[in-house]
């Protein structure tokens, strides 16, 4: 966040009267001494100066509200006004003097803090604006997302489907239809845009009202109407300057003029990226009986007023129901899932967020642990100043709150470190996150983070306060006088709680490296999983070609023959191929398919549908397991032939040969097919979605005999397929200028984005987990360091009488490694069971893999003997003489 912004900020805090009055003032006085100082500091030391800055403002705006509250409790009862306790604010200065006279242990405290304060607000940044941040639009409560399952996945709705759930639903005011795409922007040079073809009733469902013009209506979705074209605020601002006069002009989209009737409004954004939304044009064959099978439609509904998701939940299952009674073989394998729109579009990142805010909590705990351990031990050296002031009159009470204040001053003073390193480490976040993270347009530290981060940082106060606090302020000075004599480390009862922090400590750290363990086994595991082509030195795109040039099957599949052709022949270009639906992008077709030779149950399957051109499989390396190959021969007009996956020759045709077997694709992106297919040939496995994935059973079909207007392209290259754009371009442009190319990136570069996700959880809980591992092991050291110094007298003494080295090792090591071993007991008996909640996130790995535990273990035993070699060998050399003559 910038300076400015923080001002903003604390001066909205402000009530008027006292922003005028006091706040104001005092900010111009800062700001001028900020400039002064500012001109002769270097880069480290302005850094210093804008966390001075920021606190300053902070505490500014703390006091004007303070002296705004004082001011109207006084005008409205003066007898019992009788301003602050001026004891507090002798508290509070002598606090910040106390903490100015140990900058050791106060730079040690902030930077504890500012990690766990830190890292904290920024994960709770993310989480704030991703999960819990409305929608923007008018109840949004009511938004429904509506999708077909199959075998228990989220699949696309078939627009006969959708028909029958409009006529006969009770619950929904609206339920609209999308299907995004991408378009080709004209008007100079031609741009790929992403578009969404959509129903009126996506409008009517998300209620929200255009910014200029209108929306798609009713009349738009009518076949042979005028084209027309909704355009994004971003857009618009973008490409055509912000300029008003829009409405109503023609642009054009896919070489098709496209009257423009709405700009939507900046915080319109659905589905997310979308530039252009177009009319959703259903024809007779899309919503003809046969087409029930076609599930390619995405559905977001508004319930009624009054209406309940479990209302919509049943009413549309009944519809389903009885669609499957009437329809066994399209339907029968489907349900319908009602979700309210939010838990839709986060539904992929709601756990691992919440599992990454916990463990960043627990990194927090950690942190004020040790803050907590810190202040005990320190307490323990004030033991005499503390006795000396009781023994003086000072109440016990008096005391404990000078403590408590201290830690509260600590606290806030760590929470605007930990606010400034939030934003660094927010930053790096966004840098490393998933690319496909919804949502995060805008993420950044606002108001809420702020008070989020203000709460946190006072109850770490209360945390790690509260107890040294009780403890310090028992102090008498006969007792310490006693100790004191001897030498001493305090108390039993400090003892006793200083090993139960550092228990604490272990056990959290054990949970969080047992998390990172897993997590970077499952994503190891992932990366060994083989995608089922070689994505080394692949360069891929995407090619739509306009409608209004290219308006027949025919026409399209000329171009991509001849483009692919063309491409094969390039200096450099090793192989190229087209397909429709890449692999690895979660998307595609999927259609019903009929066996001819077969009768009942049999004679009907699922597959996922692809298009591809010759030389696609040589260009992927998708293995060949019997038979052959596309080849150019295999024409429109052709004999019909098909190629099949080895999941779909292991499912539909076990113990057989599928050579040469007919096969009858129903669905076929509106080619209407008489004659079944002859399979011709059986290809490796690919994944088509996610790695983690069962590859589908997969059905490929010449792009001659399967042509579509988009395809990707997949060009290997001898050398960086990035080189490659220029040369791609310029035989496109060969061809067809005004066709622009999209997507384009490596095939290595989509291989990775299909392990992003898993990656960054792996590295997230990773970083946590080696910071809590530091945390533990300077809490362990710290404590047994200072246990060593305190009972130095003691050891010296013991030593003296004829103690030996081993002994006193066994005392000192024992002493250190109790409560490590209690803590890594609970430790694993807490992460057997809270792991379980990270079954969904795994892949190959069991969330009690015996591996990771005993990693874990041995790291932290081994962590606990290096911190303990220091004070080990500190103990070993006390000289025995000098103790007694001291």
């Amino acid at each position: 966040m910038r300076t400015p912004d923080v001002v903003a900020l604390a001066a909205r805090l402000v009530p008027e009267p006292a922003r005028r009055r006091c706040f104001e003032p005092a900010l111009a006085d800062l700001l001028r001494r900020r400039r002064a100082r500012c001109r002769r500091a270097g880069p480290l030391a302005r850094t210093a100066l804008q966390v001075w800055f920021l606190a300053s403002v902070t505490a500014l705006a703390m006091e004007a509200r303070r002296v705004h509250r004082h001011a109207i409790s006084s005008l409205n009862d003066r007898h019992s006004a009788k301003g602050v306790d001026p004891m507090i604010l002798h508290d509070f200065r002598f606090a910040i003097r106390v903490l100015r006279k140990s900058p050791a242990f106060t730079a040690a405290a902030l930077l504890t803090l500012a990690i766990g304060i830190g890292g904290t607000g920024a994960i709770f940044s993310v989480v704030q604006h991703v999960l819990l941040r409305p929608l923007p639009y008018p109840a949004a409560g009511r938004v429904m997302d509506v999708n077909e399952a199959h075998n228990g996945r989220p699949f696309a709705v078939s627009a006969v489907n959708l028909q029958d759930w409009r006529a006969r639903n009770h619950t929904f005011a609206s339920l609209g239809a999308y299907n995004p795409t991408t378009v080709t922007l004209g008007g100079g040079t031609p741009e790929r845009i992403t578009a969404v073809l959509a129903d009126a009733a996506v409008f009517a469902s998300l209620d929200v009202p255009a910014m200029f013009g209108r929306t798609l209506g009713a009349d738009d979705m009518r076949a042979g109407g005028p084209h027309v074209a909704v355009l994004s605020e971003r857009l618009w601002r973008r490409r055509f300057g912000g300029d008003p006069s829009l409405v109503g002009r023609p642009i054009m989209v896919d070489g098709t003029p496209c009257e423009v009737v709405g700009v939507m409004p900046a915080s319109f954004d659905f589905p997310e990226g979308t530039e252009i939304w177009l009319p959703l044009m259903l024809s007779p064959d899309d919503l003809s009986p046969a087409q029930r099978g076609a599930h390619y439609l995405a559905v977001v509904g508004r319930l009624r007023d009054g209406a309940t998701q479990a209302a919509a939940q049943s009413d549309l299952t009944d519809i389903e129901h009885d669609l499957a009674r009437q329809f066994p073989r399209q339907v029968g394998q489907y349900s319908v899932v009602v979700t309210p729109l939010l838990d839709a579009l986060v539904t992929d990142v709601r756990q691992p967020l919440l599992i990454l805010l916990g463990a960043v909590l627990c990194v927090l705990l950690i942190a004020c642990v040790n803050v907590a351990n810190l202040q005990l031990a320190r307490a323990t050296t004030r033991t005499g100043e503390i006795a000396v002031r009781s023994a003086l009159g000072a109440a016990r009470m008096q005391v404990f709150r000078q403590l408590c204040v201290e830690s509260l001053v600590l606290s806030l003073m760590g929470g605007v470190a930990g606010i400034v390193g939030g934003m660094w480490v927010l930053r790096l976040l966004m840098s490393i996150s998933p690319a496909d993270l919804p949502r995060a347009e805008g993420l950044g530290l606002n108001p809420n983070v702020l008070l989020f981060s203000l709460a946190l940082s006072l109850a770490s106060g209360l945390v790690f306060g509260i107890v040294p606090a009780a403890f310090a302020s028992r102090a008498d000075l006969a007792t310490f006088l006693k100790e004191g004599r001897r030498g001493s480390d305090g108390s039993g009862g400090r003892r006793r709680l200083r090993g139960l922090m550092v228990g604490v400590q272990v056990a959290l750290a054990v949970v969080l490296l047992t998390g990172a363990g897993l997590a970077l086994r499952s994503f190891d595991e992932l990366t060994r999983v083989s995608p089922g082509f070689d994505p080394s030195n692949v360069l891929t795109y995407d090619v739509q070609l306009p409608a209004g040039t290219y308006p027949t099957f025919d026409s399209d599949a000329a171009f991509f023959r001849e483009y692919t052709r063309r491409l094969q022949a390039q200096t450099g270009v090793v192989g190229a191929g087209a397909v429709l639906f890449p692999p690895l992008m979660a998307s595609g077709f999927g259609g019903t398919v009929l066996f001819p030779n077969r009768t009942g149950s049999a004679a009907e399957g699922s597959m996922q549908v692809r298009s591809a051109t010759p030389g696609y499989f040589e260009t992927m390396r998708i293995p060949l397991r019997s038979g052959r190959l596309f080849s150019w021969s295999d024409v429109r007009h052709g004999a019909g032939v098909v190629l099949v996956s080895e999941a779909a020759a292991h499912k539909y045709w076990p113990g057989e040969n599928p050579i040469g077997q007919p096969l009858h694709i129903r669905v076929s992106l509106g080619v209407k097919e008489a004659q079944p297919r002859e399979v011709v040939g059986v290809v490796g496995d690919v994944h088509v979605g996610a790695l983690d994935d069962d590859p589908p059973p997969v059905a490929y079909v010449p792009q001659d005999q399967y042509a579509s207007d988009e395809m990707t392209m997949v060009v290997r290259t001898q050398g960086d397929p990035m080189a490659a754009v220029p040369v791609v371009r310029a035989v496109l442009a060969q061809m067809d200028g005004n066709i622009a190319i999209s997507r384009v990136r490596s095939l290595r570069e989509l291989s990775a984005r299909a392990v992003s996700g898993p990656r960054f959880r792996a590295l997230l809980l990773g970083s946590f987990a080696l910071v809590s591992l530091i945390l533990a092991a300077i809490g362990i050291y710290g404590t047994l360091a200072f246990s060593v110094s305190q009972r130095q007298s003691e050891i010296g003494l013991r030593m003296a009488l004829g103690a030996r080295a081993a002994s006193i090792l066994r005392m000192v090591v024992r002493e250190g490694l109790l409560p490590v071993c209690a803590g890594l007991g609970a430790g694993l008996a807490g992460a057997a069971i809270l792991t379980r909640s990270m079954r969904a996130l795994l892949f190959n790995v069991s969330p009690v893999d015996p591996l990771t535990f005993a990693v874990v273990t041995g790291t932290l035993v081994l962590t606990a003997l290096a911190a303990c070699y220091v004070p080990t060998r500190r103990a070993l050399g006390i000289d025995p003489v000098n103790t007694l003559r001291g």
